[in-house]
């Protein structure tokens, strides 16, 4: 339909890839917001990736995608990029978040930081005895170099990336002209230290529960006791230092939180992106945790735009800590043109060493307030939604707009 907006989003998994069709003034505009997984569902990220290249082939035989956004450098966002056919891909301009700038030198500090703590990860994992948890994430934030090239360079038209956002306003307007008509917000990644480094929210924040980040309840910085008080020691007299002991058993559960905390440090870099199109507000915030949103939700500004948001990528992967309660019950989409009624995609399969993923009380909000929603993954019966083989499509579930003329 000429003048309606398309979301599609790709089964990849545990990753991301959104292929968005937004009508301008100039006709259909292309925008790919990522391209990875870590683990298949299906079908392999280079069967998605040779799909998508196909899908974007105009009528003349060449791909093209006007703007390709890389919201952060984890692997399941990026890993597609690494397919010899993107060579062949005519792309117009190219975002990523301003932590990848390798001319700021506080990006390329903070790049650093992270590629140190990722890579004693990854050492302390193999001394673990390849602990496949932490060296899954370690992984996710040590690889993908080569993927990274591509997307800075290895198109078929050189592109120079815009490194967004490019001050230091909570909200800052981007202008391109490869999307006339349209407005878009960078709301994320901050320049605020403090925030990208806030994984989890506060339990009162936390999507309908209780959710503690250490399951016995007690303060992340406190320390671990692995052996709680229903234990019983069969032979004290064998034991020397009971102390050493319990450091040594918690030091896999103080890995597993250095490891989560990396893993967010990375997410929080994501870029947050709302796209107008008429009267319609499309939120992207890629993975972004509880520290961006906790400045966004402090912003008047910030807050005014995802009052109007209608469509929302739900961030990383529906867990507990991208979804603030504030957030999701009192802001997203209060004051949209639906009458407060959101829809909502979300790319996640379920992966063995994260089962809080999707957060089911973030499933349960949707459903009970009879949000059209769409899993990657797994087909969901809805009035609205009709499975063809690999497609689901809508029947009205997708947001269609008509662009009014000059």
């Amino acid at each position: 339909m000429p003048g309606s907006i398309r979301i599609r989003m790709y089964n990849v998994g545990f990753g991301d890839c959104f292929l968005v069709f937004l009508p301008s003034d100039q006709g259909e505009r292309k925008v790919l917001i990522d391209c990875g997984s870590i683990k298949k569902k299906r079908h392999s990220i280079d069967k998605i990736s040779t799909q998508l290249i196909s899908e974007i082939t105009d009528p003349d035989g060449v791909p093209r995608v006007d703007i390709l956004i890389l919201s952060h450098r984890h692997k399941d966002h990026l890993s597609g990029f690494d397919e010899a056919r993107w060579a062949a891909v005519e792309v117009g301009e190219v975002w990523m978040p301003w932590i990848e700038s390798p001319t700021d030198p506080e990006a390329r500090q903070i790049r650093r930081e992270q590629v140190r703590a990722a890579t004693a990860l990854r050492r302390a994992a193999f001394a673990f005895n390849n602990s496949e948890s932490l060296l899954e994430i370690a992984n996710n934030a040590l690889d993908g170099a080569s993927e990274l090239e591509v997307v800075r360079s290895g198109f078929a038209k050189r592109v120079t990336p815009r490194y967004l956002p490019e001050g230091t306003d909570t909200v800052e307007k981007i202008s391109t002209p490869l999307l006339p008509g349209i407005e878009i917000f960078a709301l994320g990644p901050p320049r605020n230290r403090d925030a990208l480094n806030q994984p989890d929210p506060p339990t009162e924040q936390t999507m309908l529960s209780g959710f503690l980040v250490v399951p016995d309840g007690t303060n992340p910085e406190k320390r671990f006791q692995p052996f709680g008080p229903d234990w019983v020691l069969d032979y004290p007299e064998l034991i020397v230092d009971e102390e050493e002991l319990r450091e040594a058993a918690s030091m896999i559960d103080m890995y597993e939180l250095a490891a989560a905390e990396i893993d967010a440090d990375i997410n929080n870099t994501s870029l947050i992106l709302i796209f107008r199109v008429g009267d319609h507000y499309l939120l992207f915030p890629g993975d972004a945790q509880w520290g961006p949103w906790q400045l966004l939700l402090a912003d008047e500004g910030a807050v005014e735009l995802l009052k109007k948001v209608s469509f929302v990528k739900i961030s990383h992967h529906a867990s507990h800590n991208g979804s603030p309660k504030t957030l999701m019950r009192d802001v997203l989409g209060k004051e949209n043109h639906f009458g407060g009624a959101l829809h909502a995609m979300i790319s996640v399969t379920p992966r063995g060493g994260w089962p809080g993923i999707p957060h089911h009380p973030i499933l349960q909000f949707l459903n009970d307030n009879e949000t059209p929603y769409v899993l990657s993954d797994a087909f969901r019966a809805q009035s609205n939604v009709q499975k063809k083989g690999d497609l689901w499509p809508g029947t009205g579930f997708g947001i269609t707009h008509r662009l009014r003329p000059n």
